[in-house]
């Protein structure tokens, strides 16, 4: 099965807009806990492996973290610094690239193709820059065609990438209506190598990511075993199983980029900023585009425009193989709506909407709609009951260290031999954590109504606790 790589699940915010819109003035305490249930919930439905996640406004970080595991089989937690594949989002850095050439009049929008990209065959017609950008050109997008899949496994350069659908007609008339399509911003990777005289990642990298401190973002590597990075997952018969390799080569200026969910809020800041193009260039990225005809299309370039509760927003979303993204940025409030996944199974699109419907005291909508509302889930008297008692949790070097979890009250406390008591706070799916360290898990296995043993995550680490009597 094509993974759909690249794909665009474009995150468009609709409705809920006013005539005056109001600011978003939730407190840093009141939205973290409520973002946590959410992406408790959403990991918990979805089965998503892991979900790092920034919501930022202004100088105000209401939310920055992870959950989740970005290792399964050694079972690693995420941090926010944990490196993802971003997928179609690196599409808004290539447009980047194109205004910053068109800035210093190495490029023009109305270009053709055929200027920078001789080689592939336009069958008599006229492609400009522009149309590649906003998905209007009618070049069919090679992430549909039938031999592509088989691959995956092979690198390819740019040229054999385009050569999958160099051959087949154009889905429509250059101008004439607008389909996503993963092979023009290959294209435009084509046309800023040529234009540049430098190759697509070094070119990113000298004009975008050193300039301004993006130091976790890159061209991702196709295979590595740095722990900075989350490894990438699909939905499995049983649960979530590793992603079918996919060599990087193959998305290339269309889908290739790695990042960070800090590194990506830089970013949108950056750009709204005029720190990376020009706000004349930005405007055009931003705007929603128009056909030959005059009527407007949801897209501008590399970006998704939209409103939200009386505000102007820009989005997209992100899929490849392992890994779902989405992000929004309001510029009103200099707001941030960031999460990356290592799933391909659902897109994280809902889960980012509504980190932003909360941030605007707006009610949530959909998947953890619930949780969202009361701000976390609900410990059942006999849940809690199956899980008081003593465990022993088995270190490393063999080292055995006794726990035990009691009520104080109607608190469920968890207390190391030889260390203070500390309250938990439970997460779903008997998943607990502790205030003093955001990144620590308590999940406990229960069988008939009695937990029989608690794994700890810590530092990236699991520890095994059976019970004891």
């Amino acid at each position: 099965m094509i993974r759909s790589c690249c794909l665009a699940g474009l995150a468009i915010l609709a409705g809920l807009s006013s005539a005056t819109a109001q600011r978003s003035t939730i407190t840093r305490d009141a939205f973290r806990s409520r973002a946590d249930s959410l992406v408790f919930t959403y990991l918990a439905e979805s089965h998503a492996p892991s979900a790092s996640f920034a919501v930022i406004r202004g100088s105000d970080t209401l939310a920055y973290g992870a959950h989740g595991l970005a290792n399964v089989d050694v079972w690693r937690a995420p941090t926010a610094t944990t490196i993802y594949e971003i997928g179609s989002i690196t599409k808004q850095f290539t447009s980047a690239a194109i205004m910053k050439l068109v800035e210093q009049g190495r490029v023009k929008l109305d270009d053709d193709l055929s200027k920078y990209v001789p080689q592939f065959p336009l069958q008599g017609k006229k492609v400009s820059i522009r149309q590649l950008l906003n998905h209007t050109s009618g070049i069919h997008s090679y992430t549909s065609s039938p031999g592509w899949a088989k691959t995956w496994n092979d690198e390819l350069s740019p040229d054999a990438i385009v050569k999958f659908v160099a051959a087949d007609t154009f889905d429509f008339a250059p101008g004439t209506a607008y389909r996503y399509n993963n092979t023009g911003y290959v294209l435009l990777g084509m046309v800023i190598e040529k234009a540049s005289g430098r190759k697509y990642a070094n070119f990113l990298d000298a004009q975008f990511f050193k300039p301004l401190g993006l130091h976790q973002s890159s061209y991702c590597r196709s295979k590595t075993s740095d722990p900075a990075f989350a490894l990438g997952y699909s939905k499995g018969p049983s649960g979530p199983v590793r992603a079918p390799f996919l060599d990087l080569s193959h998305p290339f200026s269309a889908g290739a980029l790695c990042s960070t969910v800090g590194d990506f809020a830089k970013w949108q800041r950056a750009l709204d900023a005029g720190m990376v193009v020009s706000p004349t260039s930005y405007t055009l990225m931003s705007t929603a585009d128009s056909l030959n005809s005059g009527r407007k299309i949801n897209y501008g370039f590399g970006l998704v425009p939209g409103m939200f509760n009386g505000h102007k927003t820009v989005s997209h979303t992100g899929g490849i193989n392992g890994f779902a993204t989405a992000a929004t940025y309001v510029a009103d409030d200099s707001l941030s709506v960031v999460v990356f996944t290592n799933f391909d199974g659902e897109s994280p699109q809902t889960l980012a909407q509504n980190l932003l419907r909360v941030a605007y005291g707006v009610a949530p909508v959909g998947r953890g709609t619930a949780a969202a509302q009361a701000v976390a889930p609900s410990l059942l008297t006999a849940d809690r009951d199956a899980i008081v008692g003593n465990y022993t949790l088995q270190l490393p070097g063999g080292q055995p260290l006794p726990i035990k979890f009691f009520l104080d009250g109607t608190r469920l406390m968890a207390q190391a031999q030889g260390q203070p008591a500390n309250e938990m706070r439970y997460l779903g799916n008997y998943a607990f954590g502790v205030a003093f360290d955001p990144e620590l898990r308590f999940t406990f296995t229960v069988d008939a109504g009695k937990a029989t043993k608690v794994v700890l995550l810590q530092g990236g680490a699991r520890v095994d606790g059976p019970r004891v009597p």
